[in-house]
């Protein structure tokens, strides 16, 4: 934060300070061979006020770890900014995963009421024998099968919600589905090396990274600043009240002195020293760590790029596939009823057809998700990308 700033540029502004003193003495002289000291008890009190200023000149420290300041609060800035993001991206994959389970929950409830209906369906066939008993079995099988994945799709629809509800602080009842076309786009520009450097000069964790390292450059020359002179000018203003001395009377003396201070430090037992080569430690982790979050954000990229131009293609390839195993289960189930073909050729058609399904509607989850990803990749996902 700001303050930062203003910590370091306490550094260059002068010192005030007052001392208030009130002293009581009570003086015995017993015996005295200086005639000037007479013998006798006396006491009395002394007031001793002193205003001190001192106005930095040069400190090597102080101008180092203003320049360091600077840094820290513009890596405290990308840090939030990017923490603001991080909240946006989980929030919408939260809900994202909401919408999926909820799908999986209503595939799973239809499938097995269309199951269901096979096996009545195949009840009656074997009653009229037209069907076997292995037909039955088998359509009675996958009936059950359906009926636990629709109970497991429900708990994980719950556990969906609560996962949302530990992010927001709410618990959504309702939740707005996508549409059925929502608008499928390539990256913009369509090519991968742009968005890579768009995110190396804009990502917010890099940047932020980038400071650190920044700031840990810039403490290795303020402990440095250990080697340099201090100059100051001090000014001392004292007013001493007295009312009794060794020599006798009392005394009100004021005085002001002005000077010029140089300081330097020749030795401290080598911890100037050991203050640097700990900073050039921290500064070369630094280093490594802005370099990993380099080529890991170089990696994320790609990525979401790649995923964003396949998933395109996906999604129009799955939706194809739905309405083609929606056409094969029409047939399939006219040739079963005419007797034709048996059950099982109809419960494999269904059961592909609600797994393409399945597989259609969770291919553009993932869609908005990369397409979110590149955008904070970069540096630019707000609250206006998730309206959809």
């Amino acid at each position: 934060s700001s303050t930062a700033i203003d910590k370091a540029r306490a550094g260059f502004l002068p010192k005030v300070m007052v001392d208030f003193g009130r002293m009581k003495t009570e003086q015995n002289v017993e015996q005295s061979e200086n005639a000037i000291f007479g013998e006798g008890t006396a006491r009395y009190f002394t007031t001793n006020n002193t205003l001190s200023i001192s106005q930095p000149i040069f400190r090597k420290e102080v101008i180092e770890q203003f320049k360091q300041s600077e840094a820290v609060v513009k890596q405290a800035e990308y840090t939030v900014l990017a923490a603001e993001q991080d909240l946006l991206m989980r929030t919408v994959s939260a809900y994202l995963v909401v919408l999926a389970a909820k799908d999986s929950l209503a595939l799973a409830s239809a499938e097995q009421k269309a199951l269901g209906k096979l096996v009545e369906t195949a009840k009656k066939r074997r009653k009229h024998g037209l069907g076997t008993v292995t037909q039955q079995d088998d359509a009675e099988a996958r009936f059950a099968y359906a009926t636990a994945r629709e109970i497991e799709a429900g708990s994980k629809l719950r556990d969906a919600f609560e996962g949302l509800r530990e992010i927001t602080g709410e618990y959504f009842k309702n939740v707005q589905v996508l549409v059925d076309d929502f608008p499928l786009e390539y990256p913009d520009p369509n090519d991968a090396q742009a968005w890579l450097d768009l995110a190396l000069e804009n990502n917010l964790i890099l940047l932020a990274s980038r400071e650190s390292v920044n700031v840990a450059r810039l403490e290795i020359k303020r402990q440095s600043a250990g080697h340099y002179p201090n100059l100051a000018l001090k000014l001392n203003h004292n007013y001493k009240d007295e009312g009794s001395t060794l020599y006798g009377g009392g005394s009100v003396v004021e005085t002001t002195e002005l000077m010029l201070q140089l300081s330097m430090s020749l030795y401290e037992g080598g911890a100037v020293k050991a203050a640097i080569e700990e900073a050039s430690y921290r500064y070369q982790k630094a280093q490594e760590e802005f370099e990993f979050e380099h080529r890991s954000l170089d990696r994320r990229t790609r990525a979401a790029f790649d995923s964003i131009v396949s998933g395109v293609s996906l999604i129009k390839a799955l939706k194809k596939s739905v309405e083609a195993q929606q056409s094969a289960l029409k047939s399939k189930l006219e040739g079963y009823k005419s007797g034709l073909n048996t059950v099982l050729p109809v419960l494999d058609a269904q059961s592909d057809l609600y797994l393409a399904k399945r597989d259609y509607l969770h291919s553009r989850y993932d869609y908005l998700i990369n397409s979110l990803k590149l955008k904070q990749a970069v540096g630019s996902l707000s609250e206006e990308d998730v309206a959809y």
